[in-house]
């Protein structure tokens, strides 16, 4: 009798955990669509434990990017990035491969994408990320002011 307590015992504690688990992936999930993301070209330099090959980036946010590129990366896996934004010294970002395979260059297909996460990134890097990506869509939805501001530096 005790050790039929002890199997429901064990079962509804991993009931509990499995809910727990699909709670926390629907939180991350809910996170990430909350994220501001813009189209974003920087070279990137993506270094695995088997090889280091260039690419771009396609859209980015402050959690996230989506990279072009040739080669192939797997699912999970954790790659160390080296952006290169035009204004600035290159950014080092640790990030884990979350989507894989995806259509990214509509001239090349040889080229494809993969969505990554970053895990390491500096809050300095992170903040300057964010900036960039508001600053980016600013300039989007409102181009008109973006010739004022250089109309001003002119002057």
């Amino acid at each position: 009798m005790p050790l039929g307590w002890i199997f429901i015992g064990g079962f509804i504690a991993l009931v509990l955990l499995l809910l727990a688990k699909d709670e926390y992936y629907d939180r991350q999930e809910q996170k990430k669509r909350l994220e501001m993301r813009a189209e974003i070209a920087w070279p990137v330099v993506i270094n695995t434990d088997r090889d280091s090959f260039e690419g771009r980036t396609v859209n980015v946010s402050a959690s996230g990017a989506l990279l072009c590129f040739t080669q192939q990366l797997s699912l999970m896996e954790i790659v160390t990035l080296t952006m290169r934004p035009p204004v600035r010294p290159a950014l080092e970002i640790t990030a884990e491969v979350v989507r894989t395979d995806i259509p990214c260059d509509k001239d090349d297909s040889r080229r494809r994408g993969a969505a990554v996460r970053f895990i390491i990134i500096s809050e300095k890097d992170r903040e300057f990320v964010s900036f960039s990506v508001f600053d980016h869509l600013q300039q989007k939805t409102h181009p008109h002011q973006r010739r004022e501001r250089e109309l001003r530096l002119e002057i």
